[in-house]
This record gives C-alpha cells, structure tokens and sequence, in this order.
C-alpha cells in the first residue's frame, strides 16, 4: 500500500500536464480621452453631460471635424495645356484604374484608346482631388422599384471639390476641362495596396478663377493648372458617427439611445434607427434623410436632448431661471438648443422672453422659437433683423425667417433690407426671399448651369457664388454702358456699340474649341446679356446664345466692370472650401480603424468677410479691332 500510494500521485501529476489550463479573461479595449463628464449648471441632464463624439480614431473629444479626402484623377477636354509628365508610380496608378473602368475594352466601348494612349496626350491632365466631406455624412442608395437612378431621394451627401494638376506635371491651364470619374479615400493620398477604401466620387466640369482671361497663359498672374468643381461630389456609403460615454454603463446607454429616437424616430428611408447601441460605451448615429443637409444642426439637437423629459414644461422652466441667474453667452446659446430639443412643449416658457429687456435671454429665446417655427415669433425676428443691433444677431434672424411657414408678413419685413447700406444683409435678405419664392425675386436656371436670380434695390451689384450650386444675383438695375469697345480673350471675344440703335451691342465670339463664330445683337440689359452669354441655342429654344460655362461667364462680366462698362460693384465669394482643405491638412493625420475602413472630421465657417478681393477696374484703351 506504501508503495500504490506515491504511485497513484505520480500518475495523477502526469495527467494534469495534458490539461489545457485557461488563460486570463481578455479586457474590453477602450477609446482613450481626455473628458472627466464635468459640465456647467445648463447641461446638466443631457446627452452632452455623458457623451463625447468619435471619428474614425481611437481618440474621442467634446468637438468634431470633418474629414479630407483625396485622390488622383484624369482632367480630359483640355485644348493643348495638359501634360503627360508624372511620377512612374502616379503613372501605374492611372494606367491600372482605367483599365479597372474598362478604358481600352472593345466589349465597353472604348476599344479605340489605351489607358496609355489617353495619358500622353497634351489634352489630358493628371490632377489631385481634394474634398471636405461633412461628418455623419449620407452614402448613396441604390435604385429601388421604379426610381431612376439619378432621382434626388437617391443621391448621397454632395460636396464641392478642389482641382489642381499634380506638381510635377508641365499642365498649364485645366480650363475647359472634365473630371472624368474619380474614386476619393479618406486619409493621406497614396497609390497601390496601401489606399483606404473608397467613400465619395467626384465628377464635373471645372470652373476656375472667374478673373482668368481665356488664352492669356502666361500674361498675367492667375492661376489657371487648379479650379474646383460646384457639388460636384458624392459620398458612396454612409460615414458612421459615434457618441462615446465618458463613464461607460449598459443602463446610461440605453437610456441615451432611448432619448435620441424619442426627438429623431427612424424616417422613411433610413436603413435603422437613429441611436443603436452598441456596447456599454459606445453609440452608433445615423442622421435621419431630413437632416442630410443640415448635420451641423442635427449634432447641436441631438446632444442637447434631456435624458429624462417626464415634464418638459418644468424643465424648459428650469432653463428659463438658469439663464436669467447666469445670461452669459455660452448659457444662451446653450438654453436655445436645450429649448430646441424638447420642441414645441418649451414655446409657452421662451415667448414669454420674446421682448424681454436684457439682449442674450431675448435673443436666445428667439432663435429657439425661429427654429421651432413658431409663428409668434414672426414680428420679434422681423424687429430684430431690421433693427441696429449686432451683425451677426440680424443675419440669425433673417435665417430663422427662411424657414418659417407661408406669412406674408416676413416677406413685407424683409424687401425694405434689400436697401440696407450692408453688403451682407442684402445679400442674406435676397437669398432668403428667393428661397421663400418671394415674387418680388426673379429667378432662372440658365440651361442647367447656375440659377440667376434678378433683385429689385438701390444698390447695383453683381454678386457670384463659389459654393454649393453655382448662382449669379444682380441687384439693382444695371446696363452696359456706352460708348462701348471691348476687346478680351486674346480678341475672341468683341463688343461694340451698334449704329442703329443705343440699346443693343454687337457681339463677335470665335469658339476656338468647336472652331465656329458667332455674331449676334444682343441687349445692354444685364440680365438679358448674361443669360446669352451662358444659353445654348436649341431647336426647342432657339433664341441666341454662346454656350459659355459658368467660368467663362463671370470672365466676361468681370471684363465688362474692369473696363468701366458696368455701373455696379462686382463681388466674388471667398474661397473657404480651400482654406478649409489647408486648415484640415495642417491640423490633422489620419490613421484608418480597422473596424471602421475610414475615417471623420468637419470644419466649421471661417470668420469674417465671405467675400474675395477683386482687382480694381481699370479704364478702357480705346481699340481699333471692330467685329
């Protein structure tokens, strides 16, 4: 028995060495921040209290960016300024996404022209495509039923694009030219395996600077190889967005994602819920369609929604008092989106600041009852953008005002502002009354290249849009001056008075691109002159017309007003898409999650002027060249 004894142990220690021991549980990896949850008195008890926002890293903060996109593309439809210089890996790159589209396939239709072949010509250009995408952005739908594929419902979240020829190519001039489509990935712009996904594509015509003089290469100072392209992206998939807790917990979570689909429930079209949790820490967004073009105001609402509402009358009260003890600035601003967010059931406690005398309680209470649409708010927003209060409080007002319902009041408030002294309020009042389809306003889309819109004021001005889609306001009543010759575009382009009548001008334009010349008489009506500068003649409307893009038609109106011809001020939007893309570039590096494929950021509006510096008119040298 001694002996079975130290045998049996030994036996039982051979086997245990065959056992598979357990290893440590493994630990929930977590985003790392730098938020501790602490909050001022008024965003106590909302979703802001509890939340930060995460892109696409593993860092989280209180703010969010947007992201910047890039990718190479192919400029086609240049008249001899392209090139077919680039680096041998750029070159590998295009060669092998041609391809890949079916560029040299008999069985596509482009049998006839080798991705090669397309490359060397002098008409083609190789350029660097830039994009600001907004944050919680829409990917494009596909066709459902019956629906047409280029139908508004299925359009993912557009953007303007940023051209320019890539460096080390010899490209002088993109003017005239096409983007052929091309794929945008988040993240630094790189070639071969190593690329993101694909979020957003980009097609369109270019449209440089409104000052380049067509065919002046070399003669002056205005960059012509870079331009940009007027919503001329599209994102491919939804951008995801999430909202991280700061102290993770199943039941916050559930609560947090319980709040936001009380004020958002799912819309028509939306592939899930708003909120959907996801673990104890994190929450998924998607913004609802009717929020698409307004993810800025969507965010603001959604993480001022208060968690617990049983009664929203007592909190918009408690709202109320907190603000009248503390009326600073960033209490109000935070009263107004907390005011927003409960919605209608908060009107009874802000009307009754609508006249109330201290500035920031009575401006706060305002903007909340304009975004709410409340119609009691009409005379008060109406008073407080006409009246001599600060810039940016008026040009608030005139906003809210856009959106209200039909009320005859709010456009009888605002034409007198077409008058004002202030470039911007005039500008904002036009747009706003044109949005309203205030009759006063006339507009037209000039064959689908941008809207002109036609305003009645003192003030003569030509004002030209640099953003989203492309517009041209005329306000007052402008002519072309006479006596009138002018010769631009290295004399491809003539006026002159005509010698029958002082209203009309002669007009000689030789289209070195489908080598034709047209001459026409034309009106020295403004409107009349800039809708024939851009109409293409059909047999359906047949009325004359040059058949210029947008750029080309701000070139002529800007040589018209640097001669002295027109008897108007003549302003161009600032370029803030570029001053973003640079800001972006500098501030930020992107690493993709793998989790994720890609990445997110957004930029918020630059301060000050929206108006870019034009050259100051210079008169007319008188011109023996007649058409």
């Amino acid at each position: 028995m001694r002996i079975l004894m130290p045998l049996l142990v030994l036996a039982i220690l051979v086997s245990c060495k065959t056992v598979e021991r357990a290893g440590e549980n493994p630990r929930a990896i977590r985003s790392t921040g730098t938020l501790t949850g602490e909050v001022p008195n008024m965003l106590r008890g909302t979703i802001k209290q509890h939340v930060a926002m995460m892109g696409y890293e593993s860092t989280f903060s209180d703010t969010y960016k947007p992201m910047l996109a890039a990718g190479y593309g192919l400029v086609v439809g240049l008249n001899g300024t392209g090139s077919n210089e680039m680096p041998p890996q750029v070159r590998a790159h295009m060669i092998a996404d041609l391809a890949r589209r079916g560029l040299g396939e008999s069985t596509r239709g482009w049998g006839n022209l080798s991705p090669a072949q397309l490359l060397d010509s002098k008409d083609t250009a190789v350029v660097i495509v830039e994009a600001v995408i907004p944050q919680a952005a829409t990917g494009r739908k596909p066709s459902r039923g019956n629906l047409h594929p280029d139908h508004p419902s299925l359009s993912g979240t557009r953007f303007d694009l940023h051209v320019f020829a890539e460096p080390s190519s010899a490209t002088t001039s993109l003017e005239g030219g096409f983007l052929i489509p091309t794929f945008l990935r988040l993240g630094q712009l790189t070639t071969g395996k190593s690329q993101a996904r694909e979020v957003a594509t980009a097609s369109g015509n270019l449209f440089i600077n409104p000052f380049a003089e067509p065919g002046a290469i070399g003669k002056d100072s205005v960059r012509r190889n870079a331009g940009r392209i007027l919503e001329g992206g599209e994102v491919l998939h939804n951008i995801p967005m999430r909202l991280v807790l700061v102290d993770p917990s199943h039941t916050r979570a559930a609560m947090i994602q319980t709040a936001i689909n009380r004020v958002f429930p799912e819309e028509f079209g939306q592939d899930g819920p708003t909120a959907h949790g996801m673990s104890d820490e994190q929450i998924e967004i998607r913004v609802p369609p009717s929020w698409k073009d307004d993810v800025p105001t969507f965010m603001n609402l959604m993480t001022h929604i208060t968690m617990r509402l049983q009664n929203p009358e007592s909190t918009a009260l408690k709202i109320k008092r907190l603000l009248l003890q503390d009326p600073s600035p960033k209490n109000a601003d935070a009263a107004m989106w907390r005011w927003r967010a409960i919605g209608d059931r908060a009107l009874p406690i802000t009307r009754q600041l609508y006249d109330y005398s201290d500035e920031l309680p009575r401006l706060a209470a305002l903007r909340s009852g304009g975004g709410l649409s409340d119609p009691m708010s009409v005379p008060f927003l109406i008073e407080m953008a006409t009246s001599d209060i600060a810039l940016g409080s008026r040009l608030d007002a005139i906003d809210m005002l856009k959106e209200m319902p039909s009320d005859f009041r709010i456009e009888m408030g605002l034409r007198p502002l077409l008058d004002s002294n202030d470039l911007e309020i005039r500008l904002r009042t036009a747009e706003t009354l044109a949005k309203r389809e205030d009759p006063i306003i006339k507009q037209y889309t000039v064959n689908h290249k941008f809207d002109l819109l036609l305003v009645p004021s003192k003030h003569n001005m030509i004002y030209v849009t640099q953003t989203g889609w492309p517009q041209i306001i005329l306000t007052g009543n402008i002519e072309i001056e006479q006596p009138l010759m002018l010769s631009t575009w290295n004399n491809n382009l003539l006026i002159k008075d005509t010698p029958e009548n002082t209203k009309t001008i002669d007009v000689r334009y030789r289209d070195e691109d489908h080598q034709r010349t047209v001459l026409e008489t034309v009106s020295t009506d403004l409107p009349t002159f800039t809708m024939f500068l851009a109409h293409q003649p059909t047999p359906e409307e047949p009325a004359p017309g040059l058949d210029l893009s947008y750029s080309r038609t701000l070139g002529a109106l800007h040589a018209l007003w640097s001669q002295e011809y027109l008897n108007a001020d003549f302003k161009v939007e600032q370029d803030r898409l570029l001053a973003a893309i640079q800001r972006l570039a500098s501030e930020t590096s992107y690493t993709p999650r793998p989790d994720f494929g890609e990445e997110e950021e957004v930029i918020s509006e630059d301060e000050g002027t929206r108006f870019m510096p034009s050259a100051p008119p210079v008169v007319a040298e008188e011109q023996d060249t007649a058409p």
